[in-house]
């Protein structure tokens, strides 16, 4: 879906602005807002107070200044006191980097910070009376902002911010009450979408967990759950089967470490060197690689096609890490092997590709850590990786290991790389959302409603229809009213914001008729589901289901996450127990309990009540007795299916404007 635009534009008279709504004033951003840069450094010195230091890294890494970050401590004068204080309502800005992309990173001030100081590095831009604090945020996370930020940034190894620059900003303002919403609307809609980040995050980190598991288990168990086993007598192998040799690691193959070139040689031109900083966990990145000159190249660390090299010092888990590996490929020839990065040669019943798969397994890597000497930087030596204890199988065996594990992990690298790609996506709608919203090419005021991420709204409306109706069509209450009402609440209190319905304020509760169209149509094209009305229009709509039941269970899973899914199960369960004329009464007042909250206010029961009787429909009058309601206020509250102001606002309908 789309949103609106606004009724009229004028020019803004800046290139990358645009047009701008008509009503809205395009400025400067000092007339905006104060702009100060912070000169506290820091250092303590004698004679000055203590101070919790707000510093570049706090600003870089977090969207909010809280009091609960780990600030610096420090001192500064009382005139930096006065004046560099964090405020509620400031955003503080990176004003220094190495890299124009770093330039104007921002974070919001939402409370006020008593002892807090805006430090080095860094700007404090603090609303006038006519700028809201968190939309002024916002205006700094727009594309259009960053580029103008990024192109007029000064310096060649070090950049910073001027004065200048930041003073004469253009950015669009609406009216206050306008900022207020378009804040609101992001704060509520961006949180939508990083729920949805963080659920593609926790899969990543899933799946990267199974993928160990399944390579661990196959070099240390095998493949056959039946063969014999035997005890290994080494504790971090375990039981092997009783057919594999359990033996040094160097009996069967040799890590060769690099050569230690001299670094008076190193240049852009000449021969790549594979260092530590270029060996990524199963790949070599050479991009921006050192290289020799032909003469300064060594042939016995000259590497080959299909070579598996190893990193031998670093961190853990990192890039140019301790334990990172890749398998060279013709691309990243020539090239060379610098000291710390190790070549595995076999030489007795090991190949390469089982080798691969053995040195990611938890037995190798845990006994790599036994060995591990330094502090600031790790290191292991070839003799030490070469006593680690493996368990070798037959030949066959190992061919049959390395052809599953391939599969296998082919199938986690291609969710893993769905996952990524849906994070990218998710990011830059993010992105395009705020710079639409901030710069008025979109008008969201009044609106809940959010664009349809990860997957489409047709798709996401049909899996939730099917799911639905399977888990419910059985019951003697189920029809259409009742099926739309868990929709409501499906999006409303669940939070599946990806159904987009716009829901009116119907006799029967919030109504949205082309989203039940669309869900019913759906749910026939997934699932196989037919609706049927019998007495005609107007009279009751039952279900017939399809021969899959059950077929689109993964897919909503994955989609919908693990929280979402067991909120969207719960509440339909919930709703199994309740006669059509109950579901209304829920989902009636959980409308007008959320539009209540959605416009700022804190109802009591009795306002719930009034409004459900006599702000929603007429007809709600003739159908319910004040008496009754609070009832169902209570079972709405015993189950947790209470609003919070998040979901989408019901409208008048259009039977009694």
């Amino acid at each position: 879906m789309s949103f609106p635009a606004y009724p009229s534009y004028q020019h803004s008279g800046v290139a990358w602005l645009g047009r701008v709504p008509s009503h809205w004033e395009v400025t400067r951003l000092k007339r905006a807002c104060s702009i100060f840069a912070s000169n506290v450094d820091k250092k303590s010195v004698d004679g000055q107070q203590a101070i919790r230091l707000c510093n570049y890294t706090d600003v870089y890494y977090n969207d909010l200044i809280e009091a609960t970050l780990p600030f610096m401590e420090a001192t500064a004068t009382s005139e930096q006191i006065d004046r560099f204080s964090l405020l509620a309502g400031d955003t503080i800005i990176t004003k220094d980097s190495e890299s124009p992309d770093d330039i104007a990173r921002s974070a919001y001030v939402p409370m006020t910070l008593p002892g807090v100081i805006c430090g080095y590095h860094l700007s404090m831009i603090r609303p006038s009376a006519t700028a809201h604090g968190p939309f002024i945020k916002r205006y700094f996370d727009s594309a259009h902002a960053r580029a103008y930020f990024h192109t007029n940034a000064n310096g060649l190894t070090r950049v910073g911010l001027g004065q200048y620059a930041l003073d004469n900003a253009p950015i669009a303002l609406p009216p206050q009450s306008e900022q207020i919403a378009i804040a609101a609307f992001l704060d509520r809609e961006t949180a939508k979408i990083d729920a949805l980040i963080d659920e593609q995050r926790r899969l990543i980190a899933l799946l990267k967990e199974k993928r160990q598991a399944v390579i661990s288990h196959a070099v240390t168990k095998g493949l056959d759950p039946n063969a014999p086993m035997k005890d290994s007598g080494i504790e971090w192998l375990g039981e092997v089967p009783a057919h594999w040799e359990v033996s040094k690691l160097g009996f069967h193959a040799k890590l060769q470490s690099g050569y230690a070139f001299s670094s008076t040689d190193f240049g852009t031109d000449g021969v790549p060197i594979v260092r530590m900083n270029n060996l990524a966990r199963g790949k070599i990145d050479l991009s921006g690689a050192v290289c020799v000159p032909e003469a300064a190249t060594n042939e016995r660390v000259s590497l080959n096609e299909g070579d598996l090299i190893w990193g031998m010092s670093g961190s853990i888990g990192e890039t140019g890490s301790l334990g990172n590996f890749a398998r060279v490929s013709k691309n990243d020839l020539p090239s060379q092997l610098n000291q710390r990065v190790g070549r595995f040669i076999p030489m007795g019943r090991i190949t390469l590709d089982y080798l691969e798969f053995v040195i990611q397994g938890h037995a190798f890597q845990q006994q790599t850590i036994l060995f591990v000497t330094g502090t600031a930087q790790f290191n292991v030596s070839g003799e030490q990786v070469q006593s680690i204890s493996v368990a070798i199988p037959p030949a066959v065996d190992q061919a049959k290991i390395c052809s599953f594990l391939k599969e296998t992990l082919g199938r986690y690298d291609l969710l893993v790389a769905e996952a990524k790609r849906s994070i990218d996506l998710l990011n830059e709608r993010r992105a395009a959302l705020i710079s639409a919203a901030v710069t008025g090419k979109i008008d969201v005021r009044g609106t809940a409603q959010v664009l349809p991420f990860p997957i489409d709204r047709a798709r996401a409306r049909g899996l939730i229809a099917a799911e639905i109706i399977e888990r419910s069509a059985h019951q003697s209450t189920f029809g259409r009213v009742k099926f739309q009402k868990i929709a409501f609440l499906t999006e409303a209190h669940v939070g599946v914001s990806e159904l987009a319905g716009s829901y009116t304020r119907e006799a029967a509760g919030p109504l949205d008729r082309a989203l039940i169209e669309e869900m019913e149509s759906g749910a026939r094209s997934i699932a196989g589901i037919e609706h049927e009305q019998p007495g005609g229009a107007g009279t009751i709509v039952s279900y017939r289901l399809g021969q899959q039941r059950g077929a689109h269970r993964q897919e909503l899973e994955q989609w919908l996450g693990k929280d979402r899914t067991a909120k969207l199960d719960k509440l339909i369960g919930d709703f199994a127990a309740l006669s059509t004329k109950e579901a209304e009464a829920v989902a009636t007042l959980y409308g007008v309990w959320n539009d209540a909250l959605c416009e700022g206010a804190s109802p009591t029961d009795e306002e719930i009540i009034s409004g459900f009787l006599n702000d929603w429909h007429p007809e709600k009058r003739a159908k319910f007795r004040a008496s009754e309601l609070p009832e169902w206020l209570g079972w709405m509250r015993r189950h947790g299916i209470v609003p919070t102001g998040s979901g989408p606002e019901t409208t008048t309908g259009r039977l009694f404007v």
